[in-house]
Order: structure tokens, then C-alpha cells, then sequence
């Protein structure tokens, strides 16, 4: 009778510390952590352990958790680098205001607009200025003409500089042609493609701003600073994922046709220490000529190797992270080893395995609830 009044106190905390699937009433108002390992009872069934994340399937599916059954697949090897996205040569055009005033844009003009060669983009309309713009214009119209009418005749006696008289000249024209209240229609020289427009309809515009650049080749290049230790692997690359500078989207090069173009012979760079690697890539009129990007080199292909998306990954101090899905409403967190990515994917060279759930959207909300518990996750009450 001693033995029993002393065994049912121990019975009853072991009960409580239980989170077995057929006692646990849950209440969702905080995120909690449970053991090492998902462990059973004496009677076969699970119990959540201490580090164990438990989210309710209706909170998971509410904060958009989405999971995947890790699989041994292919992975290129991968070479981040910098790069530009630089205009076909030759082959594009940028149209500039002639003259200040308000810019009236060609109605459904919009970047990704195909222009005929002479087409007008638009009307430039002095009209619209108001009466100080165009007070302006007269006194800096008038100030340039008597200055060009001064150095005229001294410039015949050669007593002014060819340099000096050219420049009043220049500014005599240029102030005559913004006076003039005449409107002008900038149009394209070239065939093409808009794939840039500098400004908005009904924005005032100064003499020489540009307005839009087109790009007479459906086509633009990216070109790849590859570092010369890697000369090594320059024969195997045969593609490229790249992130605009401009964008948080990685974009990959078959998305967009796109193809290797230079030869594997390393080429010379006006950046010492570097490789440039070409590749071509249709114009949608999504890209901006000129900008600058993260390029991710595409070499040789690794067989039975584990990735999980890069928004899988979860980092603290220097470390990374991937949560694994134990059962229906809890998560496991694992330490992992990542190698190359390819700005999609990652490689993880240790602490996964094949057949884990792991999930690959909403990580992120995983990791609060577990350490912060900003976000609602679960407390038992038994």
C-alpha cells in the first residue's frame, strides 16, 4: 500500500509531461518546443519531445507552410559571380528631347512597345509650360543671342578663339530651339523594341534627357566576370541562372531562350583577374540594358545529390537551418552543411537525409514560433 501511494504521484506528472495523439487537448495561443527525438510510450504511441516544434495543421495551412519529400537528384555545379546585362552591339537607340517641355507619350506606348524606324514615341509641347517656364526660355534665348551677335564679328577679325565663338554659338541654338514654341515629335531611328522608358506621360523634359532607349535586336547579352582561378571550368559551363540588380527574382537562362555564345577559350577582359563569359537571351522588355547582375555559372552535373530551395534555409549566427516536418503538427529543426546554389536551390552536404519531409515555404514562421513564439503555435492543457 507504501509502494502504491508513493508510485501514483510519479504516474501522474508522467501523465501530465506526456503529449501523446490520444489525450492531448490542444490550445493554440503559443509556440513550444518538445525533445531530441519523436519518440513512442509504453503503449506504442507518439509523444512530442522537448525539441519538437508543435504547429497545428490549421495554423500551418493559415501561414501557407508547404513541404517536400527530400529525393537524391542531379545538381550542376555552380560558380556565383558578377555580370551585366549589356545592349546587343550596335543595335540599340536611345531617343532624346530636343527641346524642354511637356512630353505627351504615343497612346499604349509602354516598355515592351515594338517602334517602326521614324514611328514618333511622342509629342514635346512647350505650350504646356507655364508663364515662368517660358519667361525663362526668353531671357536665356535673348542673353545667348546678344553674346553669339558680340563674338560674331570679333571671331571674323580673329580676335575670339574658334573654341570660344563655337560654344556661344552651340548656346545660341540650343536656347533659340527651347524658346521656340513650336512642338516637336522625337521619334526612332532604328526598328525595335522599347525596353526602357525614362519618363512618365505628362512629365516636363530639358533639352537632351532621355526618353526611352530602344533596342533593335530582340536580343540582349549577359555578360559573366569569372574569376581566373576557375579557368579550369570554363569548358564545362554551359548555362547561367542570373538575379537583375534591379529585381529579387533569379531568372533562369532557358526561361528566356537563352544560349551560350562564347567560345571556351579563356578571352581577354577590361577587368584584370576576371574571364567574361557571354551568354545571349531574348528580350522581353523585362530587362534593363546596362544593369548589373548576380550570375550563377552552370558547370558540370553532380549525380544523387540533396538540395532543398533556398527559402528552406533559415540562418542564425553564421549557422543554417532546415526544418523537418516529424508528423502532422510537428516540426523538427536540423543543422545542415550547404554547399553551391544556383539562386533557386542549395546543396546540402550534411545533415539531411532522403525520405525527410522538410519544408521549403514558410521556414521562416517555423523558426519564430519556435524561439520567439511571435506566432501563434501550440500549449497543451490536459
Amino acid at each position: 500500500m507504501k509502494i502504491l501511494t508513493y508510485l501514483l504521484p510519479i504516474f501522474f506528472i508522467g501523465a501530465l509531461a506526456s503529449c501523446s495523439n490520444n489525450n492531448e487537448n490542444h490550445n493554440h495561443e503559443a509556440a513550444e518546443e518538445t525533445s531530441d527525438a519523436h519518440n513512442h510510450d509504453n503503449n506504442g504511441k507518439e509523444a512530442h519531445q522537448s525539441d519538437e516544434i508543435v504547429f497545428h495543421p490549421e495554423k500551418a495551412e493559415r501561414f501557407g507552410i508547404k513541404t517536400t519529400t527530400l529525393q537524391l537528384t542531379d545538381f550542376n555545379e555552380i560558380i556565383k559571380v558578377s555580370g551585366q546585362i549589356e545592349p546587343a552591339k550596335g543595335d540599340d537607340y536611345i531617343i532624346s528631347a530636343t527641346k524642354p517641355g511637356i512630353i505627351r507619350l504615343k497612346n499604349g506606348l509602354n516598355e515592351g512597345s515594338t517602334v517602326a524606324k521614324g514611328e514618333t514615341i511622342g509629342t514635346i509641347s512647350a505650350n504646356e509650360l507655364g508663364g515662368d517656364e517660358t519667361e525663362r526660355a526668353k531671357i536665356a534665348f535673348e542673353t545667348a543671342k546678344r553674346e553669339y551677335e558680340r563674338l560674331l564679328p570679333l571671331y571674323k577679325e580673329k580676335i575670339v578663339s574658334e573654341r570660344d565663338f563655337n560654344i556661344a554659338k552651340e548656346n545660341y541654338e540650343q536656347a533659340k530651339n527651347a524658346f521656340n514654341p513650336t512642338n516637336v515629335t522625337p521619334s526612332s531611328s532604328i526598328h525595335g523594341v522599347v525596353t526602357k522608358l525614362f519618363v512618365k506621360d505628362g512629365e516636363y523634359v530639358e533639352t537632351g534627357m532621355p526618353i526611352a532607349y530602344i533596342s533593335q535586336n530582340a536580343n540582349l547579352v549577359l555578360r559573366a566576370d569569372m574569376p581566373q582561378k576557375y579557368a579550369n571550368a570554363l569548358p564545362f559551363i554551359h548555362s547561367a541562372n542570373f538575379k537583375p540588380s534591379y529585381s529579387d527574382s533569379t531568372v533562369t537562362l532557358s526561361s528566356v531562350n537563352g544560349k551560350l555564345i562564347s567560345s571556351n577559350v579563356p578571352s581577354a577582359t577590361l577587368v584584370p583577374g576576371y574571364i567574361p563569359v557571354y551568354f545571349q537571351f531574348r528580350n522581353s522588355g523585362n530587362f534593363i540594358a546596362n544593369s548589373y547582375a548576380e550570375v550563377y555559372l552552370i558547370g558540370s552535373t553532380k549525380h544523387n545529390v540533396l538540395t532543398v530551395p533556398l527559402e528552406a534555409l533559415t540562418e542564425e549566427q553564421g549557422e543554417y537551418f532546415v526544418y523537418e516536418k516529424v508528423d502532422a503538427e510537428c516540426y523538427k529543426k536540423h543543422l545542415v552543411a550547404a554547399g553551391f546554389n544556383d539562386g533557386k536551390n542549395v546543396e546540402i552536404l550534411s545533415g539531411l537525409k532522403p525520405g525527410m519531409e522538410i519544408v521549403t515555404q514558410g521556414a521562416v514562421i517555423i523558426k519564430m514560433a519556435a524561439n520567439t513564439g511571435a506566432v501563434p503555435g501550440h500549449t497543451h492543457q490536459h
